[in-house]
């Protein structure tokens, strides 16, 4: 065959092409795509994808192509419709309503005239190619005359009218890739793919001849059927063509990629796999699923259409499918941005946080625009990817594809499967807030017609921008026609491949099937693998088949379809392949299958075999013999998993796999998984696995990926991840094996496993796994064990999450002396710190704390108990409720950077705020992080004393209560619709608080005689109802301070020591008791829990059938009285105090109250008295108060002596060879003994003076006070009368002369002392401010004076030898190592925490004790 193509004529001039310029923007509709530096753009398509010199038909009508003649049988639907719940319909059109987006089809309607006119144009603009030209070039030239003559035959033919339109697009496709054949020169290869393209080009021509001079040809439906498959034959060549030249290009595009921008992108946190190249998907075979193939290309390329295409089926009806073919066919055409295909097989192809990171990872690898964006602001901000969802959308794409400009599609497959707890698509919401924003982008979403998925769908900024599919809907005689032609194509190779007698099978057989199949290419797939089985005869196998009985098939619990027999093709596959009746055998095969379906994520063979103890090879013979109902790959170490949802669903179901040998019942085998997981992490689990070096954090090791897929084998990463789910739902029986495995497993293995858990990112899966086994366990001996290991996972689980060497390097050396995990595992730690003193003996009463940088304000819980809203300085918050960890941060306008009122809406979807000057009401989607509505409700210059916030029960509306001086309103807001809707004011009592009831607004006005209760509708425009009123101690009065804490039904009042609840219902007192009530109380949603911070402790009260009795006392040292609050469950009671927050459990080591020992809540936060030598050898320990004092030795850690002071203890000075103590009225010098064995000796008193010789009043103890290292000097303050109330004294006096050195004035300060050297004075002041003063000495004349130094934030002397502590709690060497991570309880401020060589003091009232720390070198 000659050559096809030559040099270009001289009339057709075209520049010489430039380099490549990187990125996959074309939109040409035939060919391969050029780098946009070769365009030719208009004016009217600027900013749009430079790709194809006929940019024109992206954006235009004339590229427009009408459906195939299935399209009027598309079922398309309006997007408000629920398609689940409406009937098929017999002859469903395209019924898309409003504004050009849901234009019908109007194939059928356009008038014969019109359509013959429009291809006679057309084809006059095709071949306006020189006539030489199209001579010499006789194969396309050719081609395109046959297609004319195809196209004049059906433009008389109304009813086929679509092939003349799929005719006139093609011929522009093929004058697109002969231009660009013109102007491009071809290799060697390139010249071999165009002579086959060529060879492909005459075989359908002569087709199309034959059949062109046929009679009748239009008006004969056979031969339109077949003018229609050569078309889509065509189609297919040219896109076979095309994509192999997007690949080159794709190709050339990532050599592009900088070194430096590779690493970024491959770093940033997206979905493995998810993209369509990857995995073993399939298209849809050729000739199938025509009609919606093409209307889903032309949504693709017409500008005018929304931007937003939904697929909307059921299972098994082909959305992946489609969905593949579709994304395969925009790559070809070089407008595919990104695609991402969703799987609850895989945990991070389910995780809705890896969407938009994996979609934005891939548009920067696409397009060098949006890459020159998208890198720099991941290197300045690495925390992006963990942000919400709304921040993410924004910022990583929305933003990036605005400033770049570009044009291109992404596609989103099986929607339905990704983890999405809320009512409506978190994807879809924020999809709605952003689509328009950038309109050169199409979305192309599939998904099951999901609760949530349709509501997302209908959401009213979504609603109008999205045309919709419904698959299940199509007219069914166009599904069969597609399944009975995959069937004819597949069972045509099957026959080449084993050599089946060609009338097979018959016309009747094939009817069966498809009659059978009702509609679902799941049954048609599972059908032909079970026939092809390479071990049985296909004939036989067919006849299996069609000889069994009908039955229904089910999607999870819904009929989906009458007359089909998917179940019982499953049965018939499962005894075809296990046909031998053993029971031993039968077990083996159980355990195989129970592992597949019941698995956490889909195994591999080699998995499975590792897990059950069983030969790989064994394994894989059993899958290879089912290998129709599964998807399994010849490698050994590929995931195996159901080829479809609707296996698992049938053979967990013991009414539907009726055949006990088959069945998998999960309480059966969950245990059995169980018992293998906890074997399997006995047996492998070794300390330091990764081999990662000490003091390390897990950010710092660059490798720790691929050392992490080097040392943790795949079965091993899936137990130690996944053990415990196999727990679930109480299924798993309390067998004697498995809890000697557990506890064998926790005292052997406990540290490895959480190791493992650190590399992998996975530390929260510990908290559940404990968590699980403690209530599986109820009440067992090991149960002591797995709390302790639960305490230690909660303690630290910040420091687990960062760094896997210092579970060893920190958590165990700061492990409580009295703990199981210590006693067992204290061999393994390797601390680079020692702790002299301080450790403490046992757990504290909370299970973690969490401190933020700045005082909390105010803090909520969600109704689901899941989530903590806190607000600190201008932060919103939102923590995760089990760990503290922070899951999202909002930040309010700076107009509301006030104390701020915080509530959720029932389904916790939202967070409204309330505050600010002006007063306004601010809602927040939390899964988007996107603003709801913001409404203005007291103009600015008017002081609100307080507010209060409640929701309304269907979540559209709040009710707030704003409290202006004598003003008392309730304004009732539509948070959604961002509208005041009503107001109502209290007149002559002083309304007091709101909560919901029903679907009703409640509050409590007082007076001085009762509480009166109202209520009134939250919609409703009548006064409130007046319902009852409460007596209330007769001598209280309304100013006096007092609190109502309401719930439903409940009503708690508080007021100079009286506690009284009532039950609001029944109008009757629960409880009364005297009770010093300190912050806020609360209760849980029900009423059942009550707690509030009292005189020394929190109080946790429960109802009983009396009324409410004292449950619970909870430790709690305090900086300040904060708030209690009772989580809605009642499982749960978190405590603010100043910028710490603690949570206890109310059902963990419940004791009654007499049992119960408590801490004073002390709101003195120098509780403690701590003092080094000089010489860093001994350490004077005291509590403040106390009449005794403690010397240690520095170097043991053991006391040497205790001195009775015989007063209180305001401060000490030690030295090698004395003491300093000073009390409220004396000031006492002691010697200390010398030697080693002197510890029943005691000290004697070298010096004692009366503090007034001082010429300071007696100490009274709240005044700092400290002494010298060498016992020469005391600082002090003193108040200053006549000043400010915030102005006092500092005094230095000499000891020894005990004369006054000198003073100054200074603001309050709460704290002093002096540098180890005694040359530096500092102190702190109220506001947490550290400032220094040096003393100056004259040596001549003994004059003293303070020369102020620069304040740094911390002492300059902090630590002699560079020691240092950060703000997260890392105390860090000279060189920045990591020596120490500190909890939150230890991390304190300013004098508090104290340098003294290399020794670092903590005091602090949250310590039970104070703490010394020596720095090793």
């Amino acid at each position: 065959m000659k050559r096809l193509f030559g040099k270009k004529p001289k009339k057709s001039p075209n520049p010489s092409p430039k380099p490549i310029s990187p990125g996959i923007h074309t939109n040409v509709a035939a060919g391969p795509l050029e780098p946009r530096a070769e365009l030719d753009i208009g004016p009217d398509d600027e900013g749009s994808n430079r790709g194809s010199q006929i940019v024109s038909q992206d954006n235009g009508a004339e590229d427009e192509e009408p459906p195939a003649p299935e399209a009027s049988t598309s079922g398309v639907a309006d997007v408000g419709a629920d398609h689940r719940s409406d009937p098929p319909r017999e002859n469903a059109t395209d019924t898309r309503k409003g504004g050009g987006r849901g234009e019908s089809a109007k194939a059928s309607k356009v008038p014969e005239r019109e359509h013959k006119n429009t291809v006679l144009t057309a084809t006059t603009t095709l071949s306006d190619v020189p006539k030489e030209v199209a001579d010499k070039f006789s194969p396309l030239g050719s081609l395109k005359a046959v297609l004319r003559t195809i196209a004049a035959v059906y433009a008389n033919h109304q009813e086929t009218i679509a092939i003349g339109n799929r005719i006139e697009y093609l011929l522009s496709r093929i004058v697109a890739l002969e231009e660009r054949f013109y102007s491009r020169p071809s290799d060697v290869e390139e010249q071999r793919r165009r002579d086959k393209l060529v060879r492909e080009f005459e075989r359908i021509e002569g087709q199309l001849q034959s059949l062109s001079k046929k009679p009748g040809l239009a008006g004969h439906a056979h031969h339109s059927e077949e003018v229609y498959g050569l078309l889509e034959d065509l189609r297919e060549t040219i896109f076979d063509y095309q994509i192999v030249q997007q690949k080159e290009i794709y190709d050339q595009q990532c050599k592009l990629v900088t070194p430096a921008e590779a690493t970024v992108l491959n770093n940033f946190p997206s979905a493995k796999a998810a993209e369509y190249r990857h995995g073993d998907r399939k298209g849809c075979l050729k000739r199938t699923r025509g009609a919606i193939l093409n209307e889903i290309e032309l949504w693709a390329r017409n500008s005018r259409k929304p931007p937003v295409y939904w697929l909307n089926g059921l299972a098994g009806t082909g959305k992946s499918t489609i969905a593949q073919t579709i994304a395969e066919r925009i790559f070809a055409d070089g407008r595919l941005g990104a695609s991402f295909f969703c799987s609850r097989d895989f945990q991070d192809r389910r995780n809705l946080k890896f969407v938009f990171p994996t979609v934005a990872v891939q548009l920067a690898r696409n397009y060098p625009e949006f890459r020159s964006i998208f890198v720099p602001l991941v290197q300045s901000d690495p925390e992006i990817a963990h942000e919400s969802l709304y921040n993410q959308m924004d910022k990583l794409i929305v933003r990036p594809l605005k400033k770049s400009k570009i044009s291109t599609v992404i596609v989103i497959d099986a929607l339905d499967e990704c983890k999405d707890e809320e009512p409506a698509s978190a994807i879809l919401s924020v999809l709605g807030q952003f689509v328009f924003q950038i309109p050169k982008v199409k979305f192309f979403v599939t998904g099951r017609p999901e609760p949530r998925i349709r509501e997302g769908f209908r959401l009213p900024l979504l609603a109008e921008a999205t045309d919709v599919f419904v698959l299940h809907e199509v007219e069914s005689s166009r599904v069969n026609s597609d399944i009975r032609l995959f069937f004819r194509h597949n069972f045509s190779e099957l026959k080449g491949r084993r050599h089946v007698l060609d009338d097979w099978p018959s016309s009747e057989q094939l009817d069966l099937l498809c009659e059978r199949a009702a509609g679902l290419f799941v049954y048609a797939v599972a059908t032909i693998k079970f026939i092809d089985h390479r071990n049985n005869n296909p004939k036989r196998q067919l006849e299996r088949i069609l000889q069994l009985p009908t039955s229904s098939v089910h999607e999870g619990r819904t009929r989906f379809r009458p007359n089909t027999t998917l179940d019982s093709l499953y049965m018939s596959i499962l005894q075809q392949a296990f046909d031998d009746d053993d029971s031993e055998d039968d077990h083996k095969t159980r355990s195989v299958l129970g592992a597949v379906v019941l698995a956490a994520n889909p195994l591999s063979p080699s998995i499975i075999a590792a897990l059950l103890g069983i030969d790989c090879e064994d394994v894989f013979l059993r899958l290879s013999s089912i290998h129709s109902l599964l998807i399994l790959q010849e490698d050994i170490d590929s995931p195996v998993r159901p080829f479809h949802k609707s296996f698992p669903d049938f053979i967990v179901d013991p009414t539907r796999c009726i055949n006990k040998r088959f069945h998998i019942s999960p309480p059966s085998h969950h245990p059995e998984l169980l018992a293998s997981c906890l074997e399997l992490m006995n047996q492998r689990l070794e300390k330091n696995m990764c081999n990662l070096p000490d003091g390390v954090t897990n950010r710092e090791v660059d490798d720790l990926c691929e050392r992490a897929e080097r040392h943790l084998d795949p079965a091993l990463r899936y137990v130690c991840k996944s053990w415990h789910k196999h727990l679930i739902d109480g299924h798993t029986s309390r067998r004697p094996t498995i809890t000697s495995t557990l506890r064998r497993f926790l005292e052997k293995k406990f540290l490895f496993w959480l190791e493992v858990l650190s590399v992998l990112g996975a530390t929260k899966e510990a908290v559940g796994a404990l968590e699980v086994a403690m209530k599986w366990l109820e009440v067992s001996p090991t149960l002591d064990l797995v709390t302790d290991c639960f305490r230690f996972v909660m303690g630290f689980f910040e420091i687990i999450s960062i760094s896997c060497p210092h579970i060893y390097h920190s958590a165990l050396p700061l492990c409580p002396r009295k703990s199981i995990v210590r006693c067992l595992y204290e061999p393994h730690a390797r601390p680079m710190t020692r702790i002299v003193h301080g450790l403490p003996n046992s757990w504290e009463s909370s299970i973690a704390s969490m401190m933020l940088p700045s005082r909390i304000k105010t803090a909520v819980w969600s109704p689901c108990s899941k989530l903590i809203a806190i607000s600190w300085d201008k932060i919103i918050q939102i923590t995760d409720a089990v760990t503290l960890e922070r899951v999202t941060t909002l930040y309010p306008p700076d107009c509301l950077n006030l104390d701020l009122q915080l509530v959720f809406s029932p389904n916790t979807r939202l967070l409204t705020f309330c505050g600010g000057n002006p007063q306004e009401l601010i809602s927040w989607d939390l899964q988007t992080g996107g603003l709801v509505s913001s409404i203005a409700l007291w103009s600015s210059g008017y002081t609100t004393n307080r507010t209060s916030v409640t929701y309304s029960t269907c979540g559209t509306m709040v009710a707030g209560l704003i409290c202006n001086q004598s003003t008392f309103t309730i304004f009732i807001c539509n948070v959604l619709l961002g509208t005041h809707t009503n107001s109502h004011f209290a007149e002559g009592q002083a309304l007091q608080e709101i909560w919901t009831h029903g679907e009703c607004l409640r509050f409590a006005t007082t007076d001085s005689g009762s509480i009166t209760t109202w209520e009134v509708g939250f919609a409703s425009p009548h006064t409130p109802i007046r319902l009852e009123s409460l007596p209330i101690p007769h001598y209280f009065r309304p100013w006096k301070k007092h609190q109502l804490h309401p719930t439903s039904s409940r009503l708690a009042f508080t007021t100079e020591g009286l506690l009284v609840i009532w039950d609001t219902q029944h109008s009757k007192s629960l409880l009364s008791t005297d009770f010093n009530q300190y912050g806020s109380m609360s209760f849980s949603s029900d009423g059942c829990f009550f707690a509030g911070m009292g005189s020394g402790e929190i109080r946790l009260w429960k109802e009983s059938p009396t009324g409410y009795t004292l449950h619970q006392k909870l430790t709690f040292n305090a900086e300040a009285f904060g708030d209690v609050l009772v989580s809605p469950d009642g499982e749960s009671i978190i405590a603010l105090d100043g910028s710490v927050i603690q949570l206890w459990r109310t059902t963990d080591s419940i004791t009654s109250p007499s049992d119960v020992s408590t801490l004073a809540v002390q709101r003195n936060r120098r509780q403690f008295i701590l003092e080094l030598s000089s010489d860093e050898t001994l350490a004077a320990v005291a509590r403040k108060d106390c009449n005794t004092v403690t010397v240690l030795d520095l170097k043991s850690g053991i006391p040497r002596l205790t001195i009775d002071v015989g007063m209180g203890v305001y401060a000490v000075g030690v030295a090698g060879n004395g003491i300093v103590v000073v009390g409220k009225r004396e000031i006492v010098t002691w010697n200390l003994p010398a030697g080693n064995d002197i510890l029943d000796l005691r000290a004697s008193v070298k010096d004692r003076f009366l503090t007034s010789m001082l010429g300071s009043r007696p100490f009274d103890g709240k005044r700092p006070i400290s002494v010298s290292p060498d016992l020469r000097r005391i600082a002090t303050t003193a108040p200053y009368n006549g000043g400010m109330n915030t102005q006092e004294f500092f005094h230095l006096y000499d000891l020894r002369t005990k004369n006054l050195l000198t003073s100054e004035f200074v603001s309050h300060q709460t704290n002093i002392f002096f540098s180890p050297d005694g040359r530096e004075v500092w102190s702190v002041s109220q506001a947490n401010r550290l400032s220094g003063r040096k003393i100056m000495e004259d040596s001549k004349s003994n004059f003293i004076r303070l020369e102020h130094l620069k304040s740094t934030g911390q002492p300059s002397w902090r630590s002699s030898r560079g020691y240092r502590v950060t703000d997260g709690g890392w105390v860090l060497s000279p060189g920045g190592k990591q020596h120490l991570w500190l909890p939150p309880s230890w991390r304190l401020s300013g004098g508090n925490r104290r340098w003294s060589g290399r020794f670092l003091l903590l005091l602090d009232s949250k310590l039970p004790e104070p703490v010394i720390l020596e720095l090793g070198e």
